[in-house]
């Protein structure tokens, strides 16, 4: 109670000194300082709003640029136009501070009072017009595209003009009205702080009152699309009781300036205003990736089409390391708001050995990760574009597929280990007894798995050697069948019934290939005894030359007929070997279609394709007489109606 009758008796006596001055302030306010700091502010004002009409312009434009980009480059470019206009923006105010700055410097103030004023009118002038920088990136009304708030123009316009308003009362009031009113004394200035503040506190309860639903459901929507639980936890809990948060920490920050020491008051306002600014920058940031994160990555047109994959590839990969990079950014905020409030000395932490050691191996993993990413995707992107039959060199070989399968998994097996390895050695973990341990863990899985080193050993020199391709008829190991599929330790083979038999390499001593190059048909015709062999190897091409004749089986009959001629005088034929060469692995149908073509031709020309004989021996008596054979000849009749 005696200190606030102290405070009122000082108070009394300042303004009585004050009312007693207030005659001989009129001569002083016509004094060439005064008049030139008011040209002054009156300059910067009026330069101000010129500069302003005249970007208005550049926004415009910079928004019909951010919206004429197609949608592939559209997150990319709105972020680009937000911060082009955010620093269209900050050019002005840089231009006008500077000249006010160069005013100050030539001297024509003195070292007065009116120079003080004019400084504290630049350091109010630059701090309003900095956070009204971080207000249009959110609020920019002139251009929706360049806006991160979703709101229609004119609701932006009415908020950007509350919220600057609200900024400039407090800003110019505590900065520039305190300070020239605490020339005529402390007490007063303390009135003047508690009167600006009592008006900022009333405004800002009711733009907290206007705002309260509109906000708590943009953040309720936050957090439904949050990823993070502890994010969506700490949106879910903060929507409904946000405005509470704000009107207390308004509350008492009005307190402390009011009440507290100058020493608490810088140490408040400092504190705050890097929490803004921190916030400012990092939530712009966060926005952008969570942003890039959601709609990912989307290729040109072209792109897509010489490598169709990697799309989806940048659509899984992609989105992971932003969402990484989203929570590294989170710890980062967290970290410098614990410094701007001194509750943790960041920097000195940063500088010490264990927070090089933790910063440098977050750095070393995260470059890790991408570089081991990007060594992929260029890897598998090269590797799909010698796949692809539309570009190049056109479609590739079997072996080429196959070996360039091979050699994708063998990639990326050396990715993930020299990854994984570097990525240890970062964190501390000496890898020399890790690879001594696998070198003996490797001989020993080498003694115990011969059967599975022989396997894959084979299997590289079967592929080197261009044995086999995917989609080949083969035998291997006694079996039959088309190749489905190879790897580097086996091969699938799909016989004529359809059961498909996995076969080791390390079983296939040999690999007949009926697929490769070209095929034969071999063929053996038999013919009776009495045909004439000049007139059946006549008949022999002529049925070549009907298969030529046929359209469905002609293109895969490659060479001419061949007559080896007779090769045996059997039991009851002459036989007779062709052989027609055709494409690869159609000597089947070929042989199918030219069989049907001999019998038309045989059956025509009456050539007797002969059968087996048998000849009936009823046996002899000791005399050598035969036995009688009874035979009954049975003949049925017509009747005839």
């Amino acid at each position: 109670m005696n200190t606030f009758i102290q405070w009122f008796d000082s108070l009394r006596d300042e303004f009585t000194a004050m009312t007693g001055e207030l005659g001989s302030l009129g001569p002083a306010l016509l004094d060439l300082p005064a008049l030139l700091v008011g040209v002054l502010v009156a300059g910067a004002m009026i330069l101000q709003r010129l500069l302003r009409q005249r970007g208005d312009r550049w926004v415009v434009l910079i928004d019909q640029w951010a919206a004429a980009g197609g949608e592939a480059l559209k997150p990319l470019r709105r972020m680009l136009a937000i911060l082009g206009v955010v620093g269209l923006h900050g050019l002005k105010v840089a231009l006008v501070a500077l000249l006010i700055l160069g005013f100050l410097r030539t001297g024509l103030l003195g070292e007065g009072v009116w120079a003080r004023i004019a400084a504290d009118f630049l350091y109010a002038f630059i701090t309003v017009e900095l956070i009204r920088l971080g207000l249009n990136g959110v609020l920019e009304p002139r251009a929706r595209g360049v806006r991160l708030a979703a709101m229609d123009d004119e609701s932006a316009r009415l908020w950007e003009q509350k919220l600057s308003g609200l900024i400039r009362w407090l800003g110019y009031g505590l900065l520039l009205v305190v300070p020239i009113v605490a020339l005529a004394g402390a007490a007063m200035a303390d009135v003047a702080a508690a009167v600006i503040l009592a008006f900022a506190l009333i405004r800002g309860v009711l733009l907290l009152r206007a705002s309260r639903q509109p906000i708590r459901q943009w953040l309720q929507a936050l957090s439904r699309r949050g990823r993070g639980v502890f994010v969506k936890a700490l949106l879910r809990l903060l929507a409904p009781v946000w405005h509470w948060a704000v009107g207390i920490y308004a509350l008492t920050l009005s307190i402390i300036v009011l009440a507290g020491s100058p020493a608490q008051v810088d140490y408040v306002l400092g504190a705050s205003g890097l929490t803004l600014l921190i916030v400012l920058i990092g939530g712009f940031l966060g926005h952008w990736l969570t942003v890039f994160a959601e709609t990912g990555i989307d290729l040109p047109e072209h792109v897509q089409h010489r490598l169709p994959q990697l799309q989806g590839r940048l659509q899984a990969w992609v989105p992971k390391l932003l969402r990484i990079l989203h929570g590294l950014l989170t710890i980062l905020i967290i970290a410098l708001i614990a410094d701007a409030w001194r509750l943790w000395d960041f920097m000195l932490w940063l500088s010490s050995p264990a927070g090089q050691v933790v910063s440098g191996s977050v750095v070393a993993l995260l470059g890790i990760a991408v570089l081991a990413l990007i060594a992929w995707l260029v890897t598998v992107s090269w590797i799909e574009d010698r796949l692809n039959p539309e570009t190049g060199a056109g479609e590739p070989g079997a072996r080429e597929k196959t070996l360039l399968a091979l050699f994708r998994n063998a990639v990326a097996i050396v990715i993930i280990t020299l990854a994984v390895m570097i990525a240890l050695s970062e964190i501390g973990v000496d890898i020399g007894p890790l690879l001594a341990g696998a070198g003996v863990i490797g001989l020993a899985v080498g003694f115990g798995a011969q059967k599975l080193v022989q396997d894959i050993i084979t299997g590289v020199f079967i592929q080197l050697e261009d044995a086999i391709h995917q989609d080949d008829y083969i035998t291997a190991a006694g079996i039959s069948g088309t190749v489905e599929r190879l790897s580097i330790r086996s091969l699938g083979l799909r016989d004529l019934t359809g059961t498909l038999h996995v076969i080791p390499f390390s079983s296939v001593d040999t690999v007949s290939n009926f697929t490769r190059d070209f095929g034969y048909h071999l063929g053996e015709y038999g013919v009776a005894y009495r045909e004439n062999i000049g007139e059946v190897i006549e008949h022999l091409h002529r049925a070549y030359e009907q298969l030529c004749a046929d359209e469905s089986i002609a293109k895969d009959v490659t060479g001419p007929l061949e007559v080896d001629g007779v090769t045996a005088l059997a039991d009851s034929s002459v036989n007779l070997r062709v052989r027609i060469r055709t494409t690869a692995g159609m000597h089947w149908a070929v042989g199918r279609a030219y069989n049907r073509y001999v019998k038309e031709v045989f059956d025509e020309a009456g050539i007797e394709i002969p059968f087996p004989h048998m000849t009936l021996y009823f046996g002899e008596d000791k005399q050598g007489l035969a036995p009688p054979a009874h035979i009954a000849i049975r003949k049925e009749e017509s009747t005839e109606d």
